[in-house]
């Protein structure tokens, strides 16, 4: 993920006197609001709604179409701490990596074979190579979010050079005759080809999920607050006040 910035000495409170104490202080207080402004904190109230994953999470929907909940909430953040004071914003990798589908669309580029066009390249033993991407023609119904479920993908992929009880047979490679493109074709019975999948043999992403600036914004006007709350908090708890 790109690095957000903070101006940590333009939010410091003013007209206080300023002691060791604060000094002392300072550090453990920065992380706490790095903390609550990234993702949240149960000592600050309503932070969590506030926090820059929260804000990255509910844009989603403006810059992907429908993207699925496990994407929306697909990002993750690492702790500052006093000795650090920095948060890490990564795509969470379980139960599943969302880094080549997050990143792809916030930095652009090309795309990295899905494992599922691993299995129907290694399923045309050579005749399609490795890396290939299998993108879909229309013919399989996709899902409420746009894509072709994972139950739907292994039924092909288990069914490729079987018949199935309505004489249908799916096969991986190029077509013989009629300079068809290769890719993922079902036979039906009356001897039609249709595509399934068509390869290519790479797909690039347009950058176009704009979820830094949101959490850039969301950062801006939540830490300095915290940071004059904390800040007070802790010298006080420091002092026995």
């Amino acid at each position: 993920m790109t690095r957000l910035q903070l101006d940590i000495k333009s939010e410091l409170p003013k007209a206080i006197k300023w002691t060791n104490e604060h000094t002392k202080q300072l550090p453990f207080s920065i992380s706490q609001a790095i903390n609550a402004s990234v993702q949240g904190s149960k000592f600050l109230a309503g932070s969590k709604q506030k926090s820059a994953l929260n804000a990255a999470a509910g844009s989603m929907p403006r810059f992907l179409d429908k993207p699925k909940p496990q994407t929306a909430k697909g990002l993750r953040a690492t702790a500052a701490n006093k000795r650090t004071l920095a948060s890490l914003i990564t795509p969470k990798d379980k139960p599943w990596n969302r880094n080549r589908y997050i990143s792809g669309n916030i930095f652009g580029g090309n795309r990295a074979p899905k494992p599922f066009e691993i299995a129907l390249a290694a399923k045309s033993r050579g005749e399609i190579p490795r890396g290939s991407r299998f993108v879909p023609t229309g013919a399989i119904k996709p899902n409420q979010f746009g894509n072709i479920s994972k139950s739907n993908l292994n039924k092909i992929i288990n069914s490729i050079g079987t018949t199935n009880q309505r004489g249908q047979n799916i096969f991986v490679g190029k077509p013989v005759g009629g300079g068809r493109q290769p890719g993922v074709y079902r036979r039906e019975r009356n001897g039609r080809l249709r595509p399934l999948f068509l390869t290519e043999s790479q797909v690039t992403y347009t950058p176009r999920l704009q979820i830094v600036p949101v959490m850039q914004q969301k950062i801006s006007t939540t830490f300095g607050p915290y940071l004059r709350y904390l800040l007070a908090r802790n010298v006080r708890q420091a002092l026995g006040n």
